[in-house]
């Protein structure tokens, strides 16, 4: 989740990547770290790798060996990841996941990792990314899977309408069929489940207040282009509303402005 029309940046998941590692479930985190520790060096596959961000939160953790492979559909956030972890044994690979799953096993690894992707994907992908796991005997940590819970505060016109817009954008094409959005962390906990996983999770849902203004705006604005997409007849309503949010951001000390958006860790561990 997040600002729909910046989402890949790496302007963007730079601003989140803090409070994205603030957000993960230490519970869940602390499980996955455990679990990594009975291989050494550990292998880990990461796909919707981004700027490597699922690195940094696990290897802050830990000083185990891993060896990393990230399966990411942009080359330059795959550039940016290597630049970014130079003491550190990564391989990447390019590829669209849309159209084949081949990448993510191209590497045998030990756990398969993602973050903040699966409520890009449809119900079709997920079914088909489930049994591949199955098939493989893989385990798989997923990270910041939005629930369709958000908010922000103080309050104003025009919140739920804005929120419901969006939540609607959620479940537009993201390239791999009707997204899940709201609906991804639950249904993949259940097909996990229902395919044999063991699964804990855990809630993980992104704080940001008056230290975090310029990610707020960034979320904010995309709230707004998400919603103006669903509700265009609405568009001149949310303008207005970002305007007051804009004021609020720039006036922080008086209005002390926050948002949150509600988040699910899980680790699927075969039996």
């Amino acid at each position: 989740i997040g600002a729909p029309l910046m989402s890949f940046s790496a302007e963007w998941l730079a601003l989140r990547e803090p409070i994205d590692h603030a957000a993960r479930d230490a519970g869940v985190l602390a499980a996955v770290i455990k679990f990594i520790k009975e291989e050494t060096p550990a292998r880990i596959t990461d796909i919707g790798s981004g700027t490597g961000s699922t690195i940094r939160a696990i290897e802050k953790e830990t000083d185990h060996p891993i060896a990393w492979h990230l399966v990411d559909n942009d080359a330059a956030l795959l550039d940016v990841a290597t630049a970014e972890s130079q003491n550190v044994d990564v391989k990447t690979s390019l590829a669209d996941l849309s159209k084949s799953l081949d990448a993510v096993f191209a590497h045998d690894c030990d756990l398969v990792t993602t973050s903040a992707f699966l409520d890009l994907v449809s119900t079709e992908w997920l079914s088909g990314f489930v049994d591949a796991l199955k098939e493989h005997k893989k385990p798989f940590y997923a990270a910041l899977t939005y629930d369709g819970r958000a908010g922000a505060l103080p309050p104003i016109g025009h919140d739920d309408i804005i929120l419901n817009a969006f939540n609607a954008h959620q479940r537009t094409d993201k390239g791999f069929g009707p997204a899940l959005g709201p609906d991804a962390a639950d249904t993949a906990i259940e097909m996990f489940s229902e395919a044999g996983y063991e699964v804990f999770h855990s809630l993980s849902d992104w704080q940001a207040g008056p230290n975090d203004i310029p990610f707020q705006r960034m979320l904010l604005e995309g709230w707004q282009e998400a919603a103006k997409e669903i509700r265009p007849d609405l568009a001149d309503d949310f303008a207005d509303w970002y305007a007051m949010r804009q004021k609020l951001l720039i006036d922080a000390e008086n209005y002390h402005p926050s948002v949150f958006v509600g988040h699910i860790d899980f680790l699927a561990l075969p039996t």
